[in-house]
């Protein structure tokens, strides 16, 4: 086995393989050589192919041999010919306009698993053989660094390698341009591996004890008889020809082997105790038993408990017990983890792949159920929270308070959701007990939970749940439109607060106090006095005592108070982590804490046990869920999360480290404890753990202002050359200050080019569409330009590949492109095409006379002088008929429709390679009953030799009738494997001259010759 790395693009796809060969021996690993190959260029496509080489490489010689080749005849290649040998199978190829990646592996019976359409600049990466886990792992870790994709190669396969993977590296790129060899590179190794060898070969065989032949070719018989029997202390191995027998120590038969039973013939392995039997044979497949008394229900005296059905491989199972039991899907997915309390429902179409339903599976439903319920009843909840908005209510500006009117409009309905939700378990109710459904109340215990269920429509079983996640998801869409709905938007009302023309305003609900922000007062905090509202605390804007933007207050409260002076110094920063260590300095200063100090210390670590709290759910909430609460990512924002996630860890490392050392000075708040000889420590160890903390702390909200900076947007704000605002809507700038992207209600679309400089733009728009729809652009290049008819169909398409197409009213469409040449369809159907090489074709063609008269009616029994084809079919339409086609040097016929499942009825041909001037005619007749053979086929051939009539019987018997050339036989009639018989109901004659013959009539047998031999 190896190990494959695949980055797949949407337009191109990157994958490896190692080239080294191992063995094992005894469970041991060793390196057995490292001139393996595992990737194979067939077609367009790259197949790595690893595993058990010999079959690995079986598998691809046929393949490759096959004259069509895809997916579903390399599965069926496999099936025709898979013993459980090792083999994992990834084809990276170019299909249409994108990349596709497929799998095909034993663990999930070799079903196609595609990864194809990605979004224009999606990474996919796949890893597959062995050591999966870590390449995928270490590979991404490098692409997150910024490393270059050879780097990421080279780094991630020095770091796996071992016995099994090494040896030279090769890289291959698959994209619209073909498939080309893009790396190779000598994987550096450990110098510690194990190495095959004919020692460590001899050596294993040597501590079993047993004896070794070794030589290239071995012959001749070890043994021969009908009986043996093997003994030593330990037991008894007796065969008796096919049937063999293992006894105990205690002469007790524990063990059948070969031929374990008879009437009928059954072989395999039968093992037994007094309590359980297992079986492995070719009649049961693998069973295990377990001795029950109840002889009605089982005569045999055992109860089946654990067996495969043989005929498919599906496992069955009463009374399991499994501790950290682990169900993973076909890509290693997990879908049940019963250690971590974790199930993916997700994947139904695994738990049903075999339109089967166990009692396991049910379980696993039955769990998912009462999560789903629990949601809907939240999801409920929450939906009639946010159904109706204030948004929609009315209210009265002008007044002291602003009064409203309760909207009465519903922004959605719950109802989809409740028709999945009683959808889904009315549904469900055909498979599991389901008591009542609100609340909802399962029988677990049922005979209908317990037993195995056939399900026939597993595309309705997975759409029930789909249909039901999907309207889960679509009410939750529509909550979180209807709180953004309700949100603060310009010009709206919403819980006393409007932002307008007057621009922010916050009112009390008491209508005393009010806060305003706008160009004309700056910042205020008013209050209402004598009818009219009186700045509180304010920023001054025009006054004459105080500098422009200066904030004034008659009183001031500030908590999280930070001072920074002009050079960004910090005079004073409440927020920061409240630790006094001159304090801590001088309570430790004697290497003695007292219990006045104690409470000191104890006040300084509740405060900061509070903070550290704090901070801690907040760097959870935003790791877990605001990250994973978005519809993309990019790498800014995913390192500003790991380091977030990394200084987490460090804070609780070192709160954790605190906490341990401070334990043992706060358990008796009244006893003096010395840090030397005591607590075994030093002061400047005693300093380290507050200091620790201290720095951790920091850290940790410097790294969460960071992620909170990577990861939103703000009104307003220059955000990597963005701004969003209520003037000008969304303005993209570019980074050299060139380009921008304006978008808004008052202009439309533009785009600008700066004619000026950096310091001094000048803008001129080169790109506009108007509020009409209208599109201006001074240049335009496009891939795929389409021109749209009446009805917004396609008239006219421009593309970069697929060139002009022009669509007509009624069907027709004309196309033209380098790739196909020009072509006229009709309905779907081609009627003259001229091909990139000039070649033309046409089904229908009509010649005009010089006179312009319409067209020439030929006459019946008209032909063409003269006509050299490459092909010539005669077929009438695509329906199912009998034809002729001509090619090459033969001329065939054929029932079909010219696909490649016709059927050959007859063939002539010069049987001889293309091109050859020698060519033997042959005519061949009849379809034949296997395409392996010529079983119930006739040939008529005329070689140098003979002119030849021979014939297959159905048992592949021959019959033939040779009409030699010269020699001395001059005609053969021969009847190999079956009787020869010349039958007549007047006369048979067998004469040579006139003077030797023999005679057969209806009266008799009739011998003349001039001497007759009897022997």
């Amino acid at each position: 086995m190896s190990n494959a790395l695949v980055f797949q693009t949407r337009d191109q796809v990157f994958i490896s393989a190692d080239s080294a060969v191992s063995v094992t021996i005894d469970g041991v690993i060793y390196r057995a050589g490292t001139a393996a190959q595992k990737l194979f260029h067939i077609d367009n496509s790259i197949i790595f192919c690893s595993g058990e080489l010999e079959y690995c490489y079986k598998v691809m010689e046929e393949y490759r041999s096959q004259r069509y080749r895809n997916i579903h005849s390399l599965r069926n290649l496999i099936y025709q010919s898979y013993t459980n040998e090792a083999i994992d199978i990834v084809v990276a190829e170019y299909v249409g306009e994108q990349t596709k990646v497929t799998q095909l592996s034993p663990y999930n019976d070799f079903i196609p698993v595609v990864v194809t359409d990605l979004p224009v600049g999606a990474l996919n990466v796949i890893s597959a053989g062995i050591r999966t886990k870590e390449a995928h792992e270490i590979s991404y870790k490098y692409l997150l660094q910024g490393n270059k994709l050879e780097s990421v190669y080279k780094d991630t396969y020095n770091q796996i390698s071992f016995e099994g993977i090494g040896g030279m590296l090769y890289v291959y790129r698959v994209s619209k341009n073909g498939v080309q060899l893009h790396l190779t590179h000598q994987i550096t190794e450990p110098n510690d591996m194990r190495i095959f060898s004919f020692d460590v070969f001899k050596e294993f065989y040597h501590k079993q004890k047993k004896h070794c032949i070794v030589g290239e070719r071995i012959y001749g018989k070890v043994f021969m008889g009908t009986n043996l029997a093997l003994e030593d202390e330990d037991g008894v191995l007796i065969f008796r020809g096919s049937k063999g027998e293992i006894f105990d120590r205690n002469g007790r038969l524990v063990t059948k082997l070969g031929l374990v039973n008879e009437n009928p013939d059954v072989f395999g392995l039968w093992s037994f105790n007094d309590i359980t039997r297992v079986k492995v044979d070719d009649r049961e497949g693998f069973v295990i038993d377990r001795a029950t008394t109840d002889l009605n229900k089982h005569p045999d005296g055992w109860e089946k408990i654990t067996w495969a059905d043989p005929s498919e491989g599906t496992l069955y199972t009463h009374d399991l017990v499994a501790e950290n039991i682990k169900i993973v899907n076909d890509i290693g997915k997990t879908i049940l983890d019963a250690e971590n309390n974790y199930l993916d429902i997700g994947d139904f179409k695994d738990i049903v792949m075999d339109n089967k339903l166990t009692t396991l599976e049910k379980m696993q439903i039955i769990t998912e159920l009462y999560k789903i319920e629990a949601g809907y009843h939240r999801m409920l909840e929450q939906a009639e929270e946010y159904k109706r908005s204030q948004r929609d209510d009315i209210f009265d500006m002008e007044a002291q308070f602003l009064s409203k009117s309760p909207s009465t409009i519903d922004l959605y309905s719950t109802t989809p959701l409740t028709n999945g939700y009683f959808d889904l378990l009315n549904y469900m109710s055909q498979y599991i007990d389901i008591v009542t459904q609100a609340p909802l109340n399962i029988n677990v215990n049922s005979p209908k939970t317990e037993q195995t269920s056939e399900v026939p429509d597993r595309a309705e079983f997975i759409l029930k749940f789909k249909t039901y996640y999907d309207e889960e998801k679509n009410l939750r869409n529509k909550i979180e439109d209807a709180q953004f709905y309700s949100g603060l938007n310009m010009g709206q009302f919403y819980n006393n607060v409007v932002i307008g023309e007057y621009g922010f305003i916050a009112l009390r609900s008491d209508g005393k106090y009010r806060s305003v922000l706008n160009a004309t007062n700056g910042l205020a905090l008013q209050k209402w006095e004598k009818n009219r509202w009186v700045n509180k605390v304010y920023a001054s804007i025009g006054n004459s005592t105080y500098e422009d933007g200066t904030l004034i207050a008659e009183d001031l409260v500030a908590k999280r108070l930070r001072i920074e002076t002009k050079l960004g110094d910090v005079l004073l920063d409440s927020d920061a982590l409240n630790i006094d260590f001159s304090v801590l300095d001088s309570i430790i200063i004697d290497d003695v804490i007292v219990s006045t100090e104690k409470i000191t210390l104890a006040n300084q670590y509740k405060g900061i046990t509070k903070q550290y709290v704090t901070l801690k759910e907040q760097i959870n909430d935003y790791v877990n869920t605001i990250y994973n609460d978005r519809d993309s990512s990019y790498y800014e924002l995913d390192d500003a999360k790991n380091q977030l996630q990394s200084a987490g860890n460090d804070l609780t490392a070192s709160y954790n480290a605190l906490t341990t050392y401070m334990t043992p000075i706060f358990a008796d708040m009244n006893k003096t404890t010395h840090i030397v000889t005591e607590l075994r420590s030093t002061r400047l160890e005693f300093h380290q753990k507050w200091e620790n903390f201290y720095k951790a702390y920091e850290s940790a909200r410097s790294k969460l202002a960071d992620f909170l900076e990577k990861s939103s947007l703000q009104l307003g704000r220059n955000y990597n050359n963005t701004v969003i605002d209520a003037l000008n809507g969304i303005v993209v700038t570019r980074g050299n200050m060139m380009n921008r992207t304006t978008l808004n209600a008052t202009e439309g679309i533009k785009i600008e080019k700066n004619v000026g400089t950096a310091g001094n733009p000048v803008w001129e728009k080169r790109f506009y569409v108007d509020l009409e729809g209208n599109l201006f652009a001074d240049e335009l290049s496009t891939r795929k330009l389409r021109i749209l008819d009446g009805k917004l169909g396609d008239a006219i398409i421009l593309d970069w590949l697929e060139g002009i197409t022009i669509n007509g009213q009624h069907g027709e469409q004309i196309r033209l492109n380098a790739n196909e040449g020009i072509a006229i369809d009709v309905n779907g159907e081609p009627r003259f095409w001229i091909g990139k090489d000039g070649t033309l074709r046409a089904k229908r063609l009509i010649i005009i006379g010089d006179d312009d008269e319409g067209p020439l009616e030929l006459p019946d029994g008209s032909f063409i002088s003269k006509l050299t084809v490459n092909e010539v079919r005669t077929m009438e339409d695509r329906n199912k008929q009998d034809y002729v086609w001509v090619k090459d040097q033969f001329i065939k016929f054929i029932s079909g429709n010219g696909t490649s499942i016709d059927e050959e009825k007859m063939a002539l041909y010069l049987d001889n390679p293309t091109g050859s001037l020698n060519g033997i005619p042959t005519i061949k007749m009849g379809l034949g009953s296997n395409a392996l053979n010529d079983n119930e086929v006739g040939y008529i051939i005329k070689d140098n030799d003979a002119f030849k009539l021979s014939y297959k019987a159905t048992n592949g018997n021959e019959r033939r009738l040779w009409f030699n050339r010269n020699g001395v036989d001059g005609v053969i009639l021969e009847s190999n494997g079956d009787t020869l018989k010349l039958k007549s109901n007047t006369k048979i004659m067998l004469e040579v001259n006139s003077d030797n013959y023999i005679e057969l009539t209806p009266h008799g047998i009739k011998l003349n010759g001039t001497r007759i031999d009897l022997n």
